[in-house]
């Protein structure tokens, strides 16, 4: 059987899954993409969410995907100069920069934790690409791969597990998918085809 539905509608429907797509690339869809798991399957708010599985991972390497918290930066004098008004402070190790990572997009500024990355090389360019986001009021997805490790948060009424990543390098540090895990459905929009 053959339905013919009308122009209007397959107008509307186009859009409606246009404006669906946009929501999952600007949200992110909670899936894996490829070997990088979402930050929120481990973390909200900045503390560990699944104890066991996180206790698993503590000192292994990782691969997870986030949102970079633009009201976290921080580095030396020359992280300072390239942030500028961004820049949030002296870093804890003179020889490392860092940033926090959310499990959403929308989350407000400290619901995130550190990633610390060495001082090399390609750390003004991601910084640069960090800035300008931030300036231009987008979310910037990153794909990060480190060592994670816990510590114990006491916060005024329970103990908590706080984490944070441990970077070889900013080359550690993707700012697009791994290729392949992204198809375009034919019609013009990219899927996640780890997000159906």
């Amino acid at each position: 059987m053959v339905v013919d539905f009308p122009t209007e509608t397959m107008s509307l429907y186009r859009s409606a899954r246009s404006v669906l797509a946009a929501m999952i690339a600007l949200a992110g869809c909670g899936e894996r993409v490829g070997e990088y798991l979402p930050v929120s399957a481990i973390a909200r708010g900045g503390f560990v969410s699944d104890e066991r599985r996180v206790a698993e991972m503590h000192g292994r390497k990782v691969w997870l995907w986030g949102f970079v918290d633009q009201g976290n930066l921080y580095g030396d004098a020359e992280v300072k100069r390239v942030l500028g008004e961004w820049w949030s402070g002296q870093g804890a190790d003179p020889d490392h920069w860092r940033f926090d990572l959310k499990s959403r997009a929308d989350h407000p500024v400290g619901r995130s934790f550190a990633v610390f990355v060495p001082n090399d090389p390609g750390r003004k360019d991601l910084l640069e690409r960090f800035v300008a986001d931030a300036r231009a009021r987008r979310v910037t997805k990153v794909f990060v791969t480190g060592r994670l490790f816990t510590f114990r948060a006491p916060t005024q009424i329970l103990d908590r597990t706080g984490l944070y990543l441990q970077l070889r390098s900013s080359q550690d540090i993707r700012l697009d998918p791994p290729a392949g895990d992204w198809e375009s459905d034919g019609a013009g929009i990219v899927s996640n085809a780890y997000c159906r």
